[in-house]
């Protein structure tokens, strides 16, 4: 009788993923929770007030958005290390993977939106304004 490797991963990384992706997605919208957001939506004759508790929080946010990343390319990078040196191991997940890469495309515009994205949008919304 034959058994096969056991190759299941425990689950901590798919949290690990989502829990990075979600922080980005926060990062990003606490970043523009300052000047476009509320502008984009008062153009649009629509308010959301609560986003300057958002705004207000942005760096912590954005610096929590870092060190989720960092523990979850760290977990990837440790994983294929290890399963280099044992075959039995599980490799990271695809999954894992595609939300940190979407986790961190997300985290670098948040970190770019204030020198460079805002200002375009916010010119955009003043010649829309009239």
């Amino acid at each position: 009788m034959t058994s096969e490797p056991h190759r299941r991963s425990d689950g901590r990384d798919t949290v690990v993923g989502w829990s990075a992706l979600g922080a980005a997605a926060l990062a990003v919208f606490a970043w523009a929770a300052c000047c476009v957001l509320p502008m984009a939506l008062s153009v649009a004759g629509l308010s959301l007030a609560g986003t300057a508790v958002f705004a207000g929080q942005r760096t912590w946010l954005t610096v929590a958005t870092v060190i989720v990343l960092s523990a979850g390319w760290w977990m990837v990078w440790r994983r294929r290390r290890a399963c280099v040196l044992d075959a039995t191991c599980a490799p990271p997940s695809g999954l894992m993977v595609g939300l940190l890469s979407a986790a961190t495309v997300l985290t670098g515009l948040a970190l770019i939106w204030q020198p460079l994205i805002e200002p375009y949008f916010l010119m955009l919304l003043r010649t829309a304004r009239g």
